[in-house]
């Protein structure tokens, strides 16, 4: 199909005919023409993509071939972009032909990888290239790690606005289920493959670090941008706790994700103050109330998952060649990309996230996030689709180019979060 010429900002898709590259087709078709803004599909073999258009009753948007392994098909297409979701795991493999063609064609990137070691190299060697291309480059805009970053930063600025710097923030997650859910209904082998491309990456991971994407790092300056500080004021916490009558587990499906994400948000802010101080930031998942025996197996079931992360975390410390060997052993067991879950993602999920918040100031205040749908495969397209409309309709801040986060792309604004069955409410 020939590109068509128009003036509306347009949104592009990579990997429409993955399991959740199928919900942001049909949240974007849906969304776009709404927000004033045009759907191009990139597809390495676009009748597949047409074949599901027909076959889930949604209108065939204009696609065009993009091959990774075709860097002329692969630039003709960001060219026709303003802003490119890309939903194409594993993105350790797949990934960086696609942003160098967004940085050299000036497109904004936004996709929801936690692989560590990509993420960490657009950080070093594109963040200065996209900051002077005016774009920004987005990863972790799903389930990791845009709302703990949103919800801070609706914090930050609900205390800037009263004339303080946020201190602390706490954050609990809740995820309410369907009767009979099970593991597949929960988790798709890209998520568990993308361990495995950890493993194989031959640059050492700093899973577990903190302050791992900190911009311009100043140690000893006491500030957001001091790496010592922000590990004091934020170390990584798997073990098991209880509060409020909960029992609450490390944030799945890795805790070590969203910190960087939220610290990079704290030392690049606008908000007023905000660098000045490293945030204290903990985050959980509730798994269910603490009392009686039921409760001592929750808590059981909690020190697992801090067990189980753990081990991750010293699995991607082992040397290379170890974690090749690891990565080969895993990759051959685990659910293989594609796999995961085929049901309904909408209905009968919901989830929560509940944070507590104080200022330097003395204050305390709360803040909620209430969200529809399975968190990673209903809720995380939905994001990631209106995160990008936003930016493609209103642009970004300068705060937000080069290697962003999702906060500072999104800028404040919750209410384009709510297409997205997503609600923040501060104070």
């Amino acid at each position: 199909m020939e590109p068509q010429q128009n003036s509306r900002p347009v949104v592009g898709l990579l990997g429409a005919t993955g399991i959740t590259g199928r919900v942001a087709l049909a949240h974007l078709l849906a969304r776009a023409p709404e927000a004033g803004a045009d759907v191009v599909v990139g597809a390495r073999d676009p009748e597949r993509v047409r074949a599901l258009c027909a076959e889930r009753g949604l209108p065939v948007p204009e696609i065009l071939h993009a091959d990774i392994a075709d860097p002329a098909s692969l630039r003709a297409f960001v060219r026709r972009l303003d802003v490119l979701v890309d939903l194409a795991g594993p993105y350790t493999r797949l990934a960086p032909p696609v942003l160098t063609a967004c940085v050299t064609e000036g497109t904004h990137y936004v996709d929801v990888t936690g692989e560590s070691q990509l993420v960490h190299r657009t950080d070093r060697d594109l963040h200065g290239a996209a900051r002077d291309a005016g774009i920004a480059l987005v990863h972790t805009a799903g389930f990791e790690a845009l709302p703990a970053d949103v919800l801070v930063d609706a914090a930050r600025r609900h205390a800037a606005a009263r004339g303080e710097t946020l201190r602390t923030a706490d954050l609990v997650t809740s995820v309410r289920t369907p009767p009979g859910t099970g593991f597949s209904e929960s988790v798709s082998g890209g998520t568990v493959q993308s361990l495995v491309e950890v493993l194989r990456d031959p640059d050492p991971a700093r899973t577990g670090d903190v302050a791992a994407r900190l911009p311009d790092p100043a140690p000893g300056c006491g500030t957001a941008a001091d790496p010592d500080a922000v590990r004091a004021a934020s170390p990584l916490r798997l073990r098991a706790r209880t509060a409020d009558g909960q029992v609450l587990a490390a944030m799945s499906p890795l805790a070590a994700i969203n910190p960087p994400v939220v610290h990079r948000t704290q030392a690049l802010s606008p908000v007023p103050g905000a660098a000045t101080h490293p945030l204290a930031f903990r985050e959980a998942m509730a798994v269910g109330r603490s009392g009686g025996l039921r409760g001592a197996g929750r808590f059981a079931a909690a020190e697992a998952v801090a067990v189980v992360q753990a081990l991750a975390g010293l699995a991607t410390g082992l040397p290379h060649p170890v974690r090749t060997r690891l990565a080969e052993a895993l990759a051959r067991v685990l659910p293989q990309a594609g796999t995961g879950p085929v049901g309904d993602v909408h209905t009968g999920w919901s989830w929560t996230t509940r944070g507590a918040f104080t200022t330097h100031q003395g204050s305390a205040f709360p803040a909620v996030l209430e969200a529809e749908g399975n968190p990673g495969y209903g809720t995380t397209p939905w994001l990631t689709s209106e995160l990008a409309l936003r930016m493609a309709v209103h642009g970004v801040p300068d705060a937000a180019l080069g290697s962003s986060t999702p906060a500072l792309a999104l800028d404040g604004d919750l209410a384009a979060l709510l297409p997205a069955r997503v609600r923040i409410t501060v104070g």
